[in-house]
C-alpha cells in the first residue's frame, strides 16, 4: 500500500548530486535555508511523506514511523507535527527519553497545543520522574481549558494527574 505513493520517489539521482555537493549545502545552510528547501521538496511533497508516516504509525510500525518522522523533522525543524509524531512513535518503542525531547520540540514550537505535555506526562510517568509528569499534565489541563476541541484530552490529563498524585 505505501509502495504506490512512493513512486515520484523512484529516481533519487537528482537528490544524491545535490547531497554530494556539500559546499554548496554548507552555504545554503549558511543563508538559513531548510534542508527541505535545498533538496527541493515542495510542502506538498512533504504532506505526502507525513501521511505515509502516519500510516505507518497506524500500521504500528514504529519503528518505521519513528525513523520516518525523524526525517522529516530533519528535512524542516519548524514542523510541529513532524516532532509530535516522533515523539508518539518512539514512545511506542519505549525510547522514553527520545520522546520527551521530541515532544518539548513540539511543544516549544506550538506553545498553545496541549497534545505535547500531555504525552510529556506520560513519558515522564513511565521513567518515574514523578513531578515533571506532574508538572506537564497541568499545563496540558490549563491549556487544553482554553480551547473546545481539547475538552477531552483536558479530561484524560486530568484522570492521569489524579493517579499520579495517588503515587505521592
Amino acid at each position: 500500500m505505501i509502495e504506490n505513493e512512493l513512486t515520484e520517489f523512484n529516481s533519487f539521482a537528482h537528490f544524491t548530486q545535490k547531497l554530494n555537493d556539500l559546499d554548496r549545502i554548507k552555504k545554503d545552510l549558511k543563508k538559513g535555508q531548510l534542508p527541505q528547501q535545498i533538496i527541493n521538496f515542495s510542502d506538498e511533497t512533504m504532506h505526502k511523506l507525513y501521511e505515509i508516516c502516519l500510516k505507518l504509525f497506524e500500521e504500528k510500525s514504529f519503528k518505521d514511523a519513528a525513523n520516518s518522522f525523524l526525517f522529516l523533522a530533519t528535512l524542516n525543524p519548524h514542523h510541529a507535527g513532524y516532532w509530535l509524531g516522533l515523539g508518539m512513535a518512539t514512545q511506542m518503542c519505549h525510547d522514553y527519553e527520545t520522546a520527551i525531547d521530541a515532544y518539548e520540540l513540539a511543544a516549544c514550537l506550538e506553545i498553545a497545543n496541549p497534545v505535547p505535555y500531555f504525552y510529556l506526562g506520560k513519558c515522564y510517568f513511565a521513567i518515574h520522574e514523578l513531578e515533571n509528569s506532574l508538572q506537564a499534565l497541568n499545563l496540558a489541563i490549563e491549556i487544553a481549558s482554553e480551547f473546545e476541541e481539547y475538552q477531552e484530552l483536558r479530561e484524560q490529563a486530568e484522570t492521569a494527574k489524579d493517579l499520579l498524585l495517588d503515587h505521592f
